[in-house]
């Protein structure tokens, strides 16, 4: 098994714009089982250094260092605003 999997995948998703799921984290990290790509990034989860969200269908991920919002706060929760 190639090393620095979860390296590629934090290096990916500091860069991405918005969550990403498994898949195009599993392509854009050259890893080849789906699963595996899974794997890490849920590891990488429990360790708090990236973020995610089960959906309907699977997962998707972001940067746990995301500029102008909390960390713990869902990417689709930032910018919104309450009506009053």
């Amino acid at each position: 098994m190639e090393e620095g999997y979860e390296e590629k995948i934090l290096a990916f998703l500091s860069e991405a714009a918005e969550p990403v799921d498994v898949e195009k984290i599993r392509v854009a990290c050259n890893i080849g089982n789906w699963n595996t790509a899974l794997k890490h990034c849920l590891e990488l989860l429990i360790q708090g250094k990236v973020r995610g969200q089960k959906t309907s269908k699977s997962w998707v991920f972001w940067s746990a260092r995301v500029r102008g919002a909390s960390s713990r706060e869902s990417p689709t929760k930032r910018g919104t605003k309450n009506a009053e």
